[in-house]
């Protein structure tokens, strides 16, 4: 049976589709990148709209908070990465990134390090402490690289799922990939790191309407699930706040 959740706060304004949400990690605050180009910041608590940017005039694909600075950093459609500051609304750096559209950024738990990854088929690492130098790229696949996770218990090695059908595990300190993973049957839109720390287990959601479930150890891959999407994935039209 699926799991009912209910819907604790409806965050809702008139606005064009929603690309991409991030959550707060202390704050009651929730980021959602819209297609229209702008960025709202939410109250989950009082349901309001707390803030708004004009990013740019093409879809924004991701946005992520950078608690530890007080900013958050998004990634457009013009192949832009920006930069804000969330408290006093101020744009802090505003630069090309890639040379095709931009899919997602993920942000190092630890360390003053960005990546992004994109249709242009690359990874790029960024470092704030450098002025934003892009210290290394990532290539290896085919097809647009829809996703990239750093790995919780290894964060010196992240995963990226691309439309080739493909997963693929790197490390900080390499340019190509440490191993492939393969056995969707259509491009992989979506995946992640389990969290617990008994299982090495990456978990992936595909166009081939499956979700799988991978030990990237052994690199094996578990029973697949019946899905369309990986259940983290920020696939909403319109922002809801769910509690068991």
């Amino acid at each position: 049976m699926p799991l009912r959740l209910e819907i604790k706060k409806k965050l809702s304004a008139r606005s064009d589709r929603v690309k991409c949400v991030d959550l707060h990690p202390t704050e009651p605050w929730v980021l959602s990148a819209l297609y229209s180009g702008n960025i709202f910041l939410w109250d989950t608590e009082t349901s309001s709209l707390l803030k708004s940017w004009e990013v740019c005039e093409l879809p924004v694909r991701s946005c992520k908070f950078i608690a530890r600075r007080s900013q958050f950093i998004c990634a457009s459609d013009d192949m832009r990465l920006r930069l804000y500051n969330y408290n006093t609304m101020e744009k802090v750096k505003d630069m090309e990134a890639h040379a095709d559209y931009i899919r997602f950024v993920e942000i190092h738990p630890t360390l003053p390090y960005i990546l992004s990854s994109s249709d242009d088929m690359s990874i790029k690492l960024w470092n704030w402490e450098q002025n934003w130098d892009c210290t290394s790229s990532f290539e290896g696949h085919a097809h647009y690289v829809m996703m990239c996770k750093f790995n919780p218990k290894d964060t010196n090695t992240f995963a990226s799922a691309s439309l080739d059908r493909t997963i693929k595990v790197w490390g900080l300190g390499a340019q190509q990939p440490h191993f492939s993973l393969e056995g969707h049957d259509r491009g992989v839109n979506c995946l992640d790191y389990y969290p617990g720390g008994d299982k090495p287990y990456l978990i992936s959601g595909a166009d081939d309407k499956t979700v799988k479930i991978w030990d990237y150890q052994t690199k094996a891959c578990g029973n697949p699930c019946d899905l369309y999407c990986v259940s983290l994935a920020p696939l909403l039209t319109s922002l809801q706040v769910f509690k068991p």
